[in-house]
């Protein structure tokens, strides 16, 4: 009797088997990644949501919501409108994070200088409910100085203003008073509640999401912003606010033209320090603030923030155009003032964006526009 001979797999079946795990890899790996940005996205969506439920909690305290900025002490016998508290600090208690609330001295800065040295602590502290799993830079790293860290992707709104004073457009303005005053003189700066905003909480923004800056010498889409010495193309005002308006839509057009052109031949000496989300705790647009005009994620305007300016040495927080941004496959996910998250596309019209991010300009905004 004859013992059948053992066989194995052939060189060709073998490659054939590696090619059918290698096609099965490739079509289950996008659907692993796509499931696992869903579960960011939904991260993202419920930190805002507590945001949002921090602001009303906040409101119902104190009949408004927060200030978008404080105004304290900068050094002894000096009182400075910038460098100061943020709508995030004044929330943490509503967030519980009440003992890091308790750490902080609001009579001073949250940073520079004086103020530094008393509130070091908190503004280095990292607060989960401020970072975006999306991002997948920020927190950087903190070395216990001034200079470093990116550890905030929630920005509130200041509307269509791209002047960080005391009055916007927004549900947000910040503490300065715009003339660099001492000792209080001049400053005046609002804080907004819901009777302020008659163009309806449901249709207007609150907070928008932002990725952090790469702290590198290269201009990254999204993450970085220009500086570009010439000065702004837009000339109206309105109530001390800078005015983007369909009178001026020509001129806010030829600023972000501008802005996209700077992103792609960068100074890299320009801007590459104190970055978009540089920090949760000061009242700076581009750290803790940004307004509604660049539409989420552009590819037309691909910048984070930009600065138009008479001098060249600048950073994110001097830019009056602060976007918002993300990694999230077509557009970002923004809070609106009545509590409520939307994901805002790409593809949103310019103006409706502008409309959604004003609180009494009037408009009548449809929920199939956006």
């Amino acid at each position: 009797m004859r013992a059948e001979a053992r066989r194995g797999f052939t060189l060709i079946e073998l490659l054939v088997v590696i090619a059918i795990i290698a096609v099965l890899i490739a079509l289950l790996l996008p659907a692993v990644q796509s499931a696992r940005e869903a579960a960011r996205r939904a991260q993202c969506s419920n930190n805002l949501k507590q945001l949002g439920l921090a602001m009303h909690n906040y409101h119902t305290a104190n009949n408004s919501f927060p200030l978008g900025g404080t105004y304290a002490a900068f050094s002894v016998g000096y009182n400075q409108g910038w460098g100061t508290w943020s709508a995030q600090s004044l929330m943490l208690g509503y967030l519980e994070q009440q003992p890091l609330y308790n750490s902080a001295n609001f009579n001073w800065s949250v940073g520079y200088y004086g103020g530094w040295n008393i509130n070091s602590t908190v503004s280095l502290a990292i607060v989960n409910t401020f970072i975006c799993p999306s991002d997948g830079l920020s927190p950087i790293p903190t070395q216990n100085d001034i200079w470093t860290g990116e550890t905030n992707n929630y920005f509130a709104s200041m509307g269509t203003s791209t002047d960080y004073g005391q009055d916007t457009t927004g549900v947000f303005a910040n503490g300065s008073d715009g003339n660099g005053a001492s000792n209080g003189v001049g400053h005046g700066a609002r804080a907004y509640g819901v009777q302020a905003i008659t163009d309806g909480s449901s249709n207007t923004i609150a907070f928008g999401e932002g990725l952090a800056g790469d702290n590198t010498i290269e201009m990254v889409k999204w993450r970085d912003g220009p500086v570009l010495v010439q000065a702004s193309a837009i000339t109206g005002k309105s109530n001390g606010v800078r005015d983007i308006s369909t009178a001026n839509y020509q001129n806010v057009i030829q600023d972000l033209q501008a802005c996209a052109v700077g992103l792609m031949v960068p100074n890299p000496t320009f801007g590459k320090y104190n970055e978009k989300g540089f920090r949760w705790s000061e009242d700076m647009g581009g750290f803790s603030l940004f307004n509604t005009v660049v539409p989420p994620n552009s590819d037309q305007y691909p910048f984070a923030w930009c600065a138009l300016r008479s001098r060249g040495n600048s950073n994110a927080s001097d830019g009056q155009y602060q976007g918002a941004t993300s990694n999230h496959p077509g557009g970002c996910n923004f809070l609106f003032a009545d509590g409520s998250v939307h994901f805002l596309k790409s593809s949103i019209s310019i103006k409706t964006y502008w409309s959604l991010g004003t609180r009494m300009n009037g408009e009548v905004i449809s929920s199939d526009s956006y």
